[in-house]
């Protein structure tokens, strides 16, 4: 029995370039049961996370089928077979979902990842595309209630194959870490991320608190080296003339970034969108940092009565909730002890339930 996974062309499924989703079925993968049966297809790198595991496929333009096209049918002309068992997962392509199961029809069970909001999507953007997915979908994951809420949008029938799986980390610290007076900003240097506004809330702070170090961690673009856009270059510019207390990292590989936080204070999630369910923030929550997060989308339930939860994100409230925690330690510790107790997002136990959920379709299609 196999399990098959798509990857979307834009994921790069290596260290050093791999962004969430990525990181997500890398994570899944290590403590899965049937890790030694799951095939991960997707663009071609020099250094995958897990080769054994991993078949790049190089894409060929000359083909006019768009990339993620052409990766699924390298996969059909080249890697399937309708004689074994097997399950084919298709990550956050609602569209390419389609393709298949047009391909196939029942021949094999096929599942479909959202890791965003299903009603701006290809192929998932109507209650009529919705349903069809819901009736020809072996499971469909959400990586947030808040993904899944979406996709039910206008749709009233219960149903019994929509599962929340969110993404996970797994903590192996038994032990609260050690912490530094710091506080990160990590994530894509886009608008949407909010590194302005983090900037913006710091100007007054910089200077008045020369014992705390103000760091931000990313690029535009996962994997990227140098600052390419207006908005990142402009952002980290204004950043780095506050002082000599901040410092800006560039893009560091996830691994990398989780050692820089375990010994971190604060973390600012300032998001302007409906974050799905960010791996910033599960990285805060497993290494017991204070969290400050705009109050939308999936960080709403990742940091229920764990973090500081803004419903009106700008400036000055934001620089205010960064002034409660550097200014009162009892408040700090108070935050950083919420995120650590509890935690609940182990990968060892989300793999363990998505096992379940696979293992109950294999069942249920090869009696």
């Amino acid at each position: 029995m196999n399990i098959d996974i798509i990857l979307p062309y834009k994921e790069i499924f290596s260290t050093n370039k791999a962004s969430a989703v990525s990181l997500t079925v890398k994570n899944a993968l290590e403590f899965s049961n049937f890790k030694n049966n799951i095939n991960i297809y997707g663009q071609f790198t020099d250094n995958p996370f897990v080769k054994k595991n991993f078949i790049g496929i190089k894409v060929n333009k000359i083909f006019n089928l768009g990339k993620n096209k052409f990766i699924l049918n390298k996969y059909f002309h080249s890697h399937y077979s309708e004689n074994n068992q097997k399950i084919i997962e298709i990550h956050n392509r609602p569209y390419l979902f389609n393709m298949a199961i047009k391909k196939i029809g029942d021949l094999h069970p096929v599942t479909l990842h959202f890791h965003n909001d299903p009603t701006t999507m290809k192929g998932s953007k109507t209650i009529s595309e919705r349903i069809n997915i819901i009736k020809n979908a072996a499971a469909i994951y959400f990586v947030s209630n808040f993904i899944k809420n979406r996709f039910l949008e206008d749709i009233k029938e219960n149903h019994d194959n929509l599962y929340v799986l969110p993404n996970g980390i797994q903590r192996n610290d038994t032990k609260f870490p050690d912490k530094k007076k710091e506080i990160f900003f990590v994530g894509r240097l886009v608008p949407e991320k909010g590194s302005h506004l983090y900037v913006k809330s710091i100007i007054n702070l910089v200077s008045r608190n020369p014992d705390w170090q103000f760091k931000i961690v990313g690029t535009s673009k996962a994997g990227q080296e140098n600052l390419q856009t207006e908005y990142e270059k402009k952002v980290i510019n204004e950043f780095l003339s506050l002082g000599s207390n901040t410092e800006y990292l560039g893009f560091i590989p996830n691994d990398e970034v989780k050692k820089l936080l375990k010994s971190a204070s604060i973390l600012v999630i300032p998001s302007l969108w409906d974050d799905p369910f960010p791996l910033t923030a599960l990285e805060g929550l497993s290494l017991g940092l204070a969290i400050i997060a705009s109050n939308r989308g999936g960080l709403s339930e990742m940091l229920m009565d764990k973090g500081i939860l803004l419903d009106n994100l700008n400036q000055k409230n934001l620089e205010n909730s960064i002034i409660k925690l550097i200014s009162n330690p009892d408040i700090l510790k108070n935050y950083q002890k919420k995120s650590w107790t509890n935690y609940k997002y182990n990968q060892a136990t989300i793999s363990q339930y998505q096992d379940e959920i696979r293992k109950n379709i294999i069942e249920r299609y090869y009696k």
